[in-house]
């Protein structure tokens, strides 16, 4: 029966301590794909009550589980799924229980990051099943993503944007982020730049003690932008002689080859802080790094860093594509009128040109422009700049925010 109880004496341990216990379990995927059915629908469909003994016992038929595969030393898994938990040794592992239901399908972009958080800000506020406190153990180097979509909740939450979340589910975020800012960087980032942003007191409050929170080893108490690494753009100049000697298709061609053909990547990470830049990359060549790379800009030393609009440079290459596009169709007709063989080369040449301008215009702008995402730029007085293609527009203003201020004595 999955509402069987068993005696236990867990001696107050932590849900650290639950969390691994799970872990050991032989068939915990499938114990994990079970608790995640029952308690992100009862989050989805806002069921406080999410015990469900004959669902439970359904899906656990259905995955092939028996009530021993089950056994921890906190209860039993699918018996506290099915009954509800009776003591706090039981609601600990229903949150170890959620934490592993979303390390066993983890969020995959950002809009699938706000949906998860949501379910779990609404289990710890009204179902008592707080995985938060897990989401380092669980997610690992993905927790911090996670954190960053804590924090985005809690302040659409404060501002009045999500009529489905309250004060609860708020609070219970600005919670999670002050008590993981111990142990977790990412964390500590987020809720120092929330802190500054809320307007409600009690938040700003729950917030307020972060800085006076010793920082983890390793924290910076920078923004983190991901995204991938491309060359500095061209000028106008150089980008009008490629497109009219062809090379530009040519260039446009080859990127094509290796992104679709050679899985050819170049996913960076750019930490910014009030004293300057640090860009980690990969280069990435049919799923294998070939290359790793590591470098610092000094605040003293950027010249200029910027996020660029939605579609840059769309003005010079819409002036380009008209010229070759107007070239072609006006020197068709004279070849018509002459019938010469020779100057359909020409015309051979334009649509190459035409070609290459709407290719490195998609390669460069387009892509990432219609995901809603932005490129951002980082120019030293000296050596070659860093520019960062795919990154959210959000989290560049902040970054570029944290630069204007005075840089760390």
């Amino acid at each position: 029966m999955a509402g069987a109880r068993e005696a236990r004496d867990t001696g107050g341990a932590s849900a650290e301590a639950a969390f691994d216990a799970l872990a050991t379990l032989p068939k915990l995927s499938e114990i994990s794909q079970v608790a995640r059915a029952v308690l992100f629908e009862a989050a989805e469909r806002r069921r406080v009550h999410y015990a469900d003994a004959a669902r439970v016992d359904a899906l656990r038929e259905e995955h092939g589980l028996s009530h021993e595969d089950c056994a921890t030393p906190f209860g039993n898994a699918l018996g506290v799924l099915g009954a509800g938990p009776e003591d706090a040794s039981e609601r600990t592992l229903v949150a170890a229980l959620a934490a592993h239901a979303l390390a066993e399908a983890p969020p995959k972009n950002g809009e699938a990051d706000a949906a998860a958080i949501g379910d779990l800000l609404w289990l710890a506020a009204h179902a008592s099943v707080d995985a938060l406190p897990l989401l380092d153990r669980a997610m690992g180097d993905s927790a911090a993503e996670l954190w960053r979509a804590v924090a985005d909740a809690v302040r659409r939450i404060d501002a009045g944007k999500t009529p489905s979340f309250g004060r609860a589910e708020a609070l219970v975020g600005a919670a999670a982020l002050a008590d993981a800012s111990r142990t977790s960087a990412a964390a500590r980032a987020a809720a120092k730049q929330l802190g500054g942003q809320v307007s409600d007191p009690l938040l700003a409050r729950v917030l307020g003690g972060v800085t006076a929170v010793p920082a983890p080893e390793g924290a910076d108490d920078g923004q983190r932008l991901e995204g991938e690494l491309e060359a500095t753009p061209r000028g106008p100049v150089a980008t009008t002689a490629l497109a009219l000697t062809g090379l530009l298709f040519a260039f446009g061609v080859a990127r094509l080859v290796g992104r679709f053909a050679l899985s050819y990547r170049r996913p960076a990470e750019v930490v910014v802080t009030p004293g300057g830049v640090k860009v980690s990359s990969k280069t990435l060549l049919l799923g294998r790094t070939i290359r790793e790379e590591e470098f610092h800009i000094t605040h003293a030393s950027l010249r200029r860093a910027t996020r660029e609009v939605r579609y840059p440079r769309a003005g010079l290459y819409t002036g380009l594509l008209a010229l070759a596009v107007g070239s072609y169709l006006g020197l068709s007709l004279f070849v018509d009128g002459v019938r010469a063989a020779s100057p359909s080369l020409l015309l051979t040449g334009l649509a190459f040109v035409a070609a290459g301008i709407g290719l490195d215009f998609a390669l460069s702008s387009i892509l990432s422009g219609a995901r809603g995402r932005c490129r951002v730029q980082f120019l030293p007085s000296t050596g070659k700049g860093v520019c960062v293609v795919d990154v959210d527009p959000k989290r560049a203003d902040e970054a570029l925010a944290l630069l204007r201020q005075p840089a760390a004595r």
